[in-house]
């Protein structure tokens, strides 16, 4: 703190110059520094008056404790007196505000650029170390206009300072609101999305639902390896040939029952034709996808006569292709 302290050091004797300082952050008490602003705006008749703010320290102490909290009004106070010049005056003017009188600032465009300096000094640092506490600050600045006391330029500072919390509170209030409105919208897509399971088994779909998802599973074979395996189904007589109309519709609704229980869940199967049902089965090889078959048809010819009513035709799935583009 000796740089801050040098900066503003005062005539004096030693005993009356600490007496001047914050015991917290050594730079100037409050009232030491509004009499020598008082001082200075009477001989110089210019100069511009900075009020700074440090947004959240209610939080902060509440969330860290108040040792942190002071810490962090001791980072603040460091960084502003190295970007103030020797003759600025700089003092502590409340448990979370700090003043600047800068005599050579006389232009608004000058003063809006050191404001803007100085909170994006703060911004700089947000996010760099994650076990940081992470500080901003508010700056607002007024000049001096002839005629102005210190107590005039001040309360024109602190109606600023207000007016400018007040726009930073209500964005971010509206900034914790529309967080609030995006996880309520997740609640809600988990919500629609989630499938309450009646029942275990396959899950049985219109084929472009099928296909839509065998295709996705065939895009994320490229990234995983997952194994998956596809397996055609076919009702057939005892001669391998097609079955009479009247005979599919009882055999396919007691097949599609049947290969409902003999599979898991995550497995997906579909009617593809009128005699035939396609099953989509995950991290499953072809050798396997014969077993799976196997207890589909024991299931399947329970008290009924022949064995070739069912044949099945298998394949696993490759990866997507990606063809370039043409033309």
């Amino acid at each position: 703190m000796n740089e801050i302290r040098n900066k503003n050091r005062k005539p004096g004797t030693k005993q009356q110059r600490e007496n001047d300082l914050d015991r917290l952050t050594g730079i100037l008490k409050k009232n030491t520094a509004e009499a020598g602003i008082a001082s200075a705006l009477r001989e110089k008749q210019r100069g511009a008056l900075f009020l700074c703010d440090v947004n959240d320290l209610k939080k902060i102490n509440e969330q860290y404790g108040h040792l942190a909290g002071d810490e962090c009004l001791k980072q603040v106070a460091r960084i502003l007196s190295y970007m103030i010049h020797p003759d600025d005056i700089f003092g502590r003017h409340g448990g979370d505000e700090f003043i600047i009188f800068m005599p050579d600032c006389t232009d608004a465009d000058q003063a809006r650029e050191i404001c803007e300096r100085m909170e994006n000094r703060f911004r700089a640092d947000r996010g760099k170390d994650k076990r940081q506490i992470s500080l901003s600050v508010t700056v607002v600045c007024v000049l001096y206009r002839p005629g102005d006391t210190f107590r005039g330029l001040l309360e024109r500072a602190e109606t600023e300072l207000k007016g400018r919390e007040d726009t930073w509170k209500t964005r971010k209030e509206q900034r914790r609101k529309d967080k609030d409105h995006y996880i309520k919208d997740v609640r809600q897509v988990r919500k629609e999305l989630m499938e309450q399971i009646q029942k275990p088994g396959a899950y049985c779909q219109d084929y472009e639902t099928f296909k839509g998802i065998y295709r996705f599973l065939e895009r994320g074979i490229i990234r995983s390896g997952q194994k998956a395996c596809v397996i055609l189904i076919t009702v057939v007589d005892e001669q391998g040939g097609s079955l009479l109309p009247c005979e599919k519709d009882v055999l396919m609704e007691q097949l599609g029952a049947d290969i409902g229980r003999a599979l898991r869940i995550g497995d997906v199967y579909t009617r593809y034709t009128s005699s035939q049902y396609l099953l989509l089965v995950i991290d499953t090889t072809e050798g396997q996808a014969d077993h799976i078959v196997g207890r589909i048809k024991e299931q399947f010819l329970v008290g009924r006569q022949g064995n070739n009513i069912l044949i099945h035709h298998c394949y696993e799935l490759q990866p997507a292709r990606i063809r370039e583009r043409l033309g």
